[in-house]
């Protein structure tokens, strides 16, 4: 069952949260499999027809209750989508009548499975019935009950993990992840205390089950908020500390650490990092804001207070925007082969292209240059030297690479990569007959800006043709030959 559904939905939209295109696919593979056993439901006029633990010697009856639940299940969480942007009454009930009959024919489902079934498909049935199940108990606020559910789901699929293969063991697992926030939710609304960080972790888990719950955390996530604004209205960014009394800048300012708390435990941070500078952008214009009212009122004073809050915050946005760059270098160095390094020494045609990775190093050392971090520049520096020796290796030009490999171990770049391709090197121009002698070599690291700053350059002369109307032109009538009556007639007859 979980490996089924697991295929089913990854292919079929979920990937994406498009829930109406899963609850299409389940039921156009419920039409294909009603066919396939000759168990249509009538034709032009509905005929029902039950399900027996007989039939279901054929798996495809089974796949038949499974794909129902699916389907009804698909359409519950299509309505929670609705429900986010327009809270409705008849579509709440919509919603609860839906993921009763996903319950239903889950029931149904563990009831043939026991019937026919062997034990691994039967634990898989029970624990995805008490799934379901806590998914409905969810939606109705009964929480204890739901809890209970998914601690019941968590205990079988522990034992079915015992006895499935390592494939199988995959798709478990990553079920038992999607479980344990559900879990937390459910014990926090019991009266257990819950931390911001595990809500956060909930409320960017991107899971199917939890986005049940999406409106429900946020609700939990402005309560923690309200309380830190009624308690701190203050800042610190290198050892300064700044007042922020605008309540909307605050809580953007919020939202972005919250944000950043809950990145350190994910793996995919890019999209997390576009979300909280969209929060520093957001904090930024009230505190503009505040800082040009109070600059037309005349009170010069709080207008400094606020430009210097405003370029506190600026300065917090670019030192993320560094991090966030450094998190790019680091997964193209992950995606780059440095093992080939070796080949290229030897004279092999290079397949990487380290010149992208010095691209990243250069965004990078242009926002530090901002910042007035020195340390922080070299680090950065050495790092893109090391690069940049790599660019001239793959370019078969092994002195320069050795030379700015020494300019690594000056800007205190003494990795245990830069030493040993400084020894591969070392002998790879032996071997070539150049031992390596840099004291005629002219080569310096780029230290100026790119791109480069605007400077005010000679525009070009503009002429004025100011003689045009003062020239007097010769008469030249007489010099035109008169046309006779021949060329008169000729040109009209030429017409």
């Amino acid at each position: 069952i979980i490996s089924t559904v697991k295929t089913a939905q990854t292919q079929n939209g979920l990937r994406h949260n498009d829930y109406l295109r899963y609850r299409r696919y389940c039921a156009k593979r419920l039409r294909r499999l009603r066919e396939a056993v000759d168990f249509m439901l009538g034709r032009g006029k509905f005929e029902h027809k039950e399900i027996t633990p007989e039939q279901c010697q054929d798996p495809r009856f089974l796949q038949m209750l499974l794909f129902n639940s699916e389907r009804a299940w698909a359409y519950a969480m299509q309505l929670r989508q609705h429900l986010s942007s327009s809270i409705s009454s008849k579509t709440k009930r919509h919603l609860l009548t839906r993921l009763r009959k996903a319950v239903k024919w889950a029931d149904k489902l563990e009831e043939c499975i026991n019937s026919v079934g062997d034990v691994k498909s039967t634990l898989e049935g029970q624990a995805y019935r008490a799934m379901m199940t806590g998914n409905l108990y969810l939606e109705e606020q009964a929480w204890e009950s739901a809890r209970d559910q998914f601690l019941a789901a968590q205990a079988v699929l522990g034992k079915l993990r015992e006895v499935a293969d390592s494939i199988e063991v995959v798709g478990i697992n990553e079920k038992l992840t999607h479980l344990e926030p559900m879990i937390m939710y459910c014990q926090h609304q019991l009266g257990n205390k819950v931390s911001t960080e595990e809500l956060l972790a909930l409320r960017y888990s991107q899971t199917p089950e939890a986005q049940l719950l999406d409106a429900q955390i946020e609700s939990l996530l402005a309560e923690a908020r309200q309380q830190k604004l009624q308690s701190a209205g203050e800042i610190t960014f290198r050892d300064k500390t700044y007042t922020v009394k605008n309540e909307k800048a605050r809580t953007a300012l919020q939202k972005a650490e919250e944000v950043f708390l809950a990145m350190q435990k994910v793996h995919k941070k890019l999209d997390m990092y576009t979300e909280a500078f969209a929060h520093f952008d957001e904090a930024i214009k009230w505190i503009k804001k505040e800082k040009d009212e109070k600059a037309s009122l005349g009170d010069i004073g709080e207008a400094n207070v606020w430009g210097q809050l405003l370029e506190a915050v600026q300065q917090m946005k670019k030192s993320r925007i560094v991090e966030r760059n450094l998190h790019l270098a680091e997964l193209s160095i992950q995606k780059f082969d440095s093992s080939e390094v070796d080949s290229v020494i030897k004279g092999a045609k290079p397949k990487g292209k380290p010149q992208e990775i010095v691209k990243i190093y250069d965004t990078i050392l242009n926002s530090v240059r901002e910042l007035g971090d020195q340390e922080k520049e070299n680090e950065i520096r050495g790092k893109r030297a090391y690069y940049m020796a790599l660019v001239h290796l793959y370019n078969d030009k092994l002195l320069e690479a050795y030379a700015l490999l020494q300019r690594c171990a000056e800007l205190n770049n003494t990795s245990h990569e830069v030493r040993e391709l400084m020894v591969k090197l070392q002998a790879g121009l032996a071997i070539r007959g150049s031992p390596p002698d840099i004291s005629k070599l002219s080569l310096t690291e780029q230290t100026h800006l790119f791109p480069p700053s605007l400077e005010p350059v000679q525009c070009k002369p503009v002429f004025f043709d100011l003689a045009f109307d003062s020239i007097e032109y010769p008469n030249l009538q007489d010099r035109i030959k008169p046309k006779g009556i021949f060329s008169t007639i000729k040109g009209f007859f030429g017409r």
